[in-house]
């Protein structure tokens, strides 16, 4: 048994992170071998451009609940990959407003049986195990949104050394 397994809740992060990065990987390399050159983890800007259209990159960050300089990250990325293009906000001209390229549109619908696919298989893996996953993440990220990991272990510090 591996170390990480060993820690236990200790180790949940690094865990959850490995268990995330070998999915990302195995459907990144499905699409390489499919000659798509396009990578697991842009999926969710794509599907949510693919339906809003435009939107900032704070407004996607929000949208999809991961950080502000991932997004750029991921948006750089996609735009070298002619996947995107960025413009100015003529309104705000510190915003850069995000939209699909015709390569974009092409590539989301080239993706799209795999789509289905990927779906499909993800739902029979997910019902392997004796609990409902995504319930569970439901429930795990409700209960962080109500209190923050952060603000749990500062609490449980502070309690510790007013003993």
């Amino acid at each position: 048994m591996s170390i990480v397994n060993q820690l236990e809740e200790l180790a949940l992060a690094t865990r959850l992170k490995r268990l995330a990065d070998r999915l990302s990987a195995d459907v990144s390399r499905v699409y390489k071998e499919s000659e798509l050159d396009f990578e697991a983890k842009w999926f969710l800007i794509l599907e949510l451009l693919s339906r809003e259209k435009v939107l900032g990159i704070t407004e996607i960050s929000e949208s999809l609940g991961i950080s502000h300089p991932a997004v750029v990250q991921l948006a750089d990325q996609m735009l070298a990959q002619g996947l995107i293009k960025a413009s100015v906000d003529e309104k705000d001209a510190r915003r850069r407003l995000i939209s699909l390229t015709p390569s974009g549109r092409q590539m989301h619908k080239k993706i799209g049986p795999m789509l289905a696919v990927i779906r499909e298989e993800n739902r029979k893996w997910l019902a392997t195990a004796r609990h409902n996953l995504l319930s569970v993440l439901t429930e795990l990220e409700t209960s962080l949104d109500e209190k923050s990991m952060y603000k749990r272990i500062k609490m449980a510090l502070l309690e510790r050394t007013e003993r």
